[in-house]
């Protein structure tokens, strides 16, 4: 720490003394001088901070002394210690000794102290003010060193800026060149644009010929495109041309390879410039780069300039033709998959997370606009329908991340959608899925019939087995009871071998009837026949089933006549009836009934079984569509049913109520009536 000196000049010596003492407490050092002889001494030998002068001395005045101290140290505070303030004192002081503070007697010690210290500061604050002038008239002494020869350097200095100005007005012309030249290629579309621009590029130099540009094209392989006139031709080049990958000037090879493809001869020399392409799908490591060729006579010097103009334009037109050649590919490849997705005959469709249509084939959306599909979901377009399609896999697709496969309607026809998941960045949640909608309605239909047929073979098997079996005991029977009946005279005895002729005749009737509902339609003819004759042969049948039911059998008393194969319309009435036995899983009651009215005959087949839910009644005709457990039935029964029913130009119709029961309505042309039934109700309690 600095101890800054102070010089007290008071001829008190009792002044001098209570100074010392007021100072001892404080880190500065104080000096004392009783004359102003041994003061001005003091002040030529040491540099003080402050100095403190009485006015009243002997020998000279306070502001004489501290006049001396201004000269001598212009850095020491001056501080003129008086009794009395008079004008002509102030005036001297602060014109002659420049004096900081003055301090009356008797003074404040705490004042003093504080007086003294502020003195100090003005000390440290004139020290640091003359330091820095000091500095200052160094820095302009080397300032004016420097400047000394300014104007040689600036009129150097400006020649080289005039030069440099010349260059880089140079440079940046060239560089304006070459944003409009990289902004005309952002706009290119094709490599005969591409061309048309090299060719504008080139035109400044005139001893170099209109371009050859070769490259490798995704769709027709390598081709060579040039001018001729105006018109820029592609020709499907015979041989690829060098795949060497540096500029080359002046090479045979490249001079005799053009002369064998456009089959002239090349005067002058020429320039090979590849360009540098970014490997794209379908590239070959062998494939060559796409290269520049110029036919040119220009001088070395002119080779020069020329490549070190086609040089600043090389890596941007590496970059379009790369951009331009990379759509084309894209553009082929597009083609070739929707060509490949179109030619497959089966609905194939690109879906999202929320079953929103991203793409699809055209066998997809057969009956839209390709515009109206996308945006639009998957069951909208396909089904009609709002929500989604019954059997979809794409729930189970999304949860599992996993290929499904599901069945849905559409229409008539049955699909089998095989549902794939697509991953992206190797995501594990799949992003869209791609649906694969095979039509099996034939097939299904094919497997329907066959069991049908392995069915009705296994009944008519079962059915000429029972007519071996029991025709043979059934005609002894019958037989011998007639000749019973001719020898017994009328009685009991009599009626009851009479009962017994006739119950075996009816035996011989239903197998009859089982063996023609059986054989199927190997005769496939139509034939007229009555409606309740029809339901008679089947009722036999249909006995186990209905034996637990109570049953009404209501049978118009008029014989209607209608026109349909036999064996087929069983097997309407057959499916209708086991339908509605099944129908009620506890005891009910069936109805079945005819009646005519209005040029029809028809057929009514009610149960008091759980009914139809309003969602699925639409759905129940169409083929392999079933509600019952897998084994239990094959969704066939009614689909065939209204086939059968059609085909002989006639409807069928369901009326349901859940938990009341169903009725269905079959309406048959009338073709005419044979007569009327003895009997038209018969009711049946269930076993």
């Amino acid at each position: 720490m600095i101890s800054y000196k102070i010089l007290w000049i008071d001829d008190d010596q009792a002044i001098l003394e209570s100074a010392g003492r007021l100072f001892r407490q404080h880190p500065w050092t104080l000096c004392t001088a009783a004359k102003a002889d041994d003061a001005r001494e003091l002040l030529l030998r040491e540099t003080f901070a402050v100095v403190v002068a009485d006015q009243g001395l002997q020998a000279a005045t306070g502001v004489d002394i501290l006049e001396f101290a201004k000269a001598r140290a212009p850095t020491t505070t001056r501080i003129l210690l008086t009794g009395g303030v008079e004008m002509s004192v102030i005036e001297q002081a602060v014109n002659r000794g420049h004096v900081f503070r003055f301090v009356t007697k008797p003074w404040n010690n705490d004042q003093l102290v504080v007086d003294i210290a502020k003195a100090i500061e003005h000390h440290k604050l004139k020290m640091a003010e003359s330091s820095l002038l000091r500095e200052i008239t160094l820095q302009n002494r080397k300032y004016e060193q420097l400047t000394s020869g300014l104007e040689q350097l600036v009129n150097e200095r400006t020649v080289t800026a005039e030069r440099s100005k010349v260059e880089v007005e140079k440079q940046l012309t060239n560089l304006r060149e070459l944003v409009r030249f990289i902004k005309d290629l952002s706009n290119l579309t094709s490599p005969d644009e591409l061309m048309g621009l090299i060719r504008k590029e080139v035109r400044a130099f005139h001893d170099v010929r209109p371009p050859v540009l070769g490259y490798v094209d995704a769709e027709r392989g390598p081709m060579l495109l040039y001018f001729h006139g105006k018109q820029a031709i592609a020709h499907l080049a015979r041989v690829i041309w060098s795949n060497r990958s540096r500029i080359r000037s002046g090479e045979e090879e490249d001079r005799n390879y053009l002369m064998s493809e456009f089959g002239r001869t090349f005067l002058n020399k020429v320039l090979a410039v590849p360009l540098k392409r970014r490997a794209a799908a379908g590239d070959h490591e062998t494939e060559p780069p796409a290269t520049l060729f110029f036919e040119h006579a220009l001088a070395d010097e002119g080779v020069d300039r020329f490549l070190s103009f086609i040089s600043e334009r090389l890596q941007p037109l590496s970059i379009a033709l790369d951009r331009i050649l990379l759509d084309l590919h894209l553009k082929y490849t597009s083609r070739q998959w929707e060509s490949t997705f179109d030619g497959i005959k089966d609905p194939i469709a690109v879906i999202d997370r929320d079953f929103t249509v991203v793409n699809a084939n055209r066998h997809f959306c057969s009956d839209l606009d390709a515009n109206r599909i996308a945006g639009r979901p998957c069951h909208q377009i396909l089904a009609s329908s709002e929500s989604m399609c019954r059997g979809c896999p794409v729930p189970t697709t999304l949860t599992t991340g996993k290929p499904q496969k599901g069945q849905i309607r559409r229409g008539n026809r049955i699909y089998e959608v095989l549902s794939y998941p697509i991953r992206l960045h190797d995501n594990l949640i799949s992003t869209s899925f791609i649906n694969h909608y095979v039509d099996v309605t034939e097939a299904r239909e094919l497997d329907g019939r066959m069991v049908q047929n392995e069915k009705m073979a296994a009944i008519g098997l079962l059915a000429g087995n029972i007519a071996h079996e029991l025709n043979n005991p059934l005609t002894g029977i019958r037989s011998l009871a007639q000749v019973l009946l001719a020898e017994l005279p009328p009685g009991q005895l009599h009626d009851d071998i009479n009962e017994v002729e006739r119950a075996a005749g009816r035996s011989q009737k239903i197998i009859e009837n089982l063996l023609d509902f059986s054989r199927g339609g190997t005769e496939e003819r139509q034939v007229r026949i009555s409606l309740n004759e029809i339901v008679r042969r089947t009722l036999p049948m249909l006995k186990t089933a209905i034996r637990e039911h109570r049953s009404e059998i209501l049978l118009c008393e008029q014989e209607g006549e209608i026109r349909v194969e036999p064996h087929l319309m069983q097997q309407v009435v057959f499916n209708l009836v086991n339908n509605a036995c099944q129908a009620m899983k506890d005891p009910g009651t069936i109805t079945i009934e005819t009646d005519i009215e209005e040029g029809k005959c028809r057929l009514h087949v009610k149960d008091t079984g759980v009914g139809i839910p309003s969602e699925i009644i639409e759905s129940i005709f169409e083929p392999f569509f079933t509600t019952k457990e897998k084994g239990q039935g094959t969704g066939l029964g009614l689909s065939m049913s209204r086939q059968v029913i059609e085909k002989f130009g006639g409807d069928i119709a369901v009326e349901s109520q859940v938990g009341q029961g169903t009725h269905f309505t079959v309406c048959l042309p009338l073709v005419g009536i044979v007569a009327e039934s003895a009997s038209r109700t018969e009711k049946r309690a269930g076993a």
